[in-house]
């Protein structure tokens, strides 16, 4: 950033880039595992191959992870990807959900049968409680369809934010629920530049 012309801040980095500031800035303190997609868009606006960004040879820059067999360990050991945390309240900014074989840490599959996509968050804030703590891992499955009465996750994919709540549909129109009955904003209709990211099958804590 230091080097670069016009991405020497965050918020520079991130507009070129087409990241959330706040991935720029978990990735720079070290929060997180970086994800291939987000460093290739990174890299290029840096201008600088993911290798170079590395320290690493070409060979073996992340954009080739995926296929790689040393992921297989994990998906036969049944643990799935904990790639990031989801905001239980109003809608805010997250780290790109969902790229196969990255993860910040790997947990065990829960309890229930899930779908071969299904990966976990971790849940922050206080407007799905009781259901949903602060700090439990939630399990999300992709292929699940979010019918009515559902708890799903749904990004905004326009501003890389994403909120978990409760799918009601009533009629054509859809809206979003807080199951805390304290939480001041009880009810939205989902926006047009919503989608549902997926389903949450359950919680747990895992340690």
């Amino acid at each position: 950033m230091k080097a670069s012309a016009d991405c020497k801040t965050q918020t520079a980095l991130a507009t070129k880039a087409h990241v959330s500031q706040s991935t720029v800035g978990r990735l720079r303190h070290g929060l997180v595992n970086p994800q291939s997609d987000t460093l290739q868009k990174i890299c290029r606006a840096l201008g600088i191959s993911i290798a170079n960004l590395l320290g690493e040879s070409p060979a073996n820059e992340l954009g080739s992870l995926p296929d790689e067999p040393a992921l297989e360990p994990a998906a036969k050991a049944g643990l799935l990807p904990l790639i990031s945390w989801v905001k239980a309240g109003s809608f805010s900014g997250a780290i790109d959900l969902y790229q196969p074989g990255f993860a910040e840490h790997w947990v065990r599959k829960p309890p229930t049968p899930c779908g071969p996509k299904t990966f976990a968050l971790r849940v922050e804030g206080m407007s799905m409680e009781p259901k949903y703590l602060e700090g439990e891992t939630i399990y999300v499955d992709p292929d699940v369809a979010p019918t009515n009465g559902k708890d799903v996750v749904i990004r905004l994919d326009d501003r890389n934010e994403v909120t978990l709540k409760r799918l009601v549909i009533e009629g054509r129109r859809s809206y979003l629920k807080p199951l805390n009955r304290l939480w001041p904003e009880q009810i939205i209709e989902v926006p047009d530049n919503a989608r549902v990211v997926g389903v949450v099958l359950g919680a747990w804590m895992d340690g």
